[in-house]
């Protein structure tokens, strides 16, 4: 289990109480591209994601470097205490291996796409509109993460074209001509978090 850490960090205690939270901006007009990952054209499979990370539209946590190999065999988890000021938004998250360097290269990662609340309070993906916590299922993996690197986290509005922009209006991808932003806050209090299926050793 890793903890979301103020400042970017990433580690296996829970933050302190009121730690400041991550903040970004999606855009539409501007989406967060696609690099690497499960595409059958362009930039696909494992990459140095270094120019991805840099961009000013998404949210990275870093953990420490590593002692020890670390093996993660199964589908990670990942949960976070997850606002937007658009109810129609969308959440990437990817995990990568960094390497002694610095290469940042992708190892899994996840999509959900959220939707205002319905009449009872909850969204298609479950999550609480005051607060909530948005939980990503992230692609199965089996990798060895070795010592002296580190694990790192990405947090974004989307990765296009693989995933189709969401125009933040409700209108069909396809069709729609309005284009309207998020601005996204990720609560780091305990609740934003990693869970890594770690091979015993």
């Amino acid at each position: 289990m890793l903890y979301l850490q103020p400042g970017g960090g990433l580690g296996a205690h829970e933050p302190a109480p009121g730690a400041p939270a991550a903040t970004f901006t999606y855009d539409p007009g501007h989406p967060t591209p696609a690099l690497g990952g499960r595409i059958l054209t362009g930039a696909n499979g494992v990459r140095d994601n270094r120019a991805l990370e840099a961009r000013p539209d998404v949210a990275t946590f870093t953990g420490p470097v590593l002692e020890t190999d670390l093996e993660v065999i199964g589908r990670p988890v990942v949960e976070l205490a997850h606002t937007s000021d658009n109810p129609h938004a969308d959440v990437f998250v990817r995990i990568w291996d960094v390497d002694a360097k610095g290469r940042s290269r992708n190892v899994s990662d996840g999509f959900v796409r959220l939707s205002p609340p319905d009449p009872v309070g909850k969204d298609q993906a479950g999550q609480d509109p005051a607060g909530q916590v948005v939980r990503v299922n992230l692609d199965a993996m089996a990798h060895r993460f070795a010592a002296g690197h580190r694990i790192r986290l990405l947090v974004a509005g989307g990765a296009h074209p693989r995933f189709a922009r969401n125009l933040g209006t409700g209108e069909p991808a396809e069709s729609g001509t309005a284009l309207r932003p998020s601005h996204r806050t990720i609560g780091v209090d305990g609740r934003s978090r990693v869970v890594l299926p770690v091979a015993p050793r």
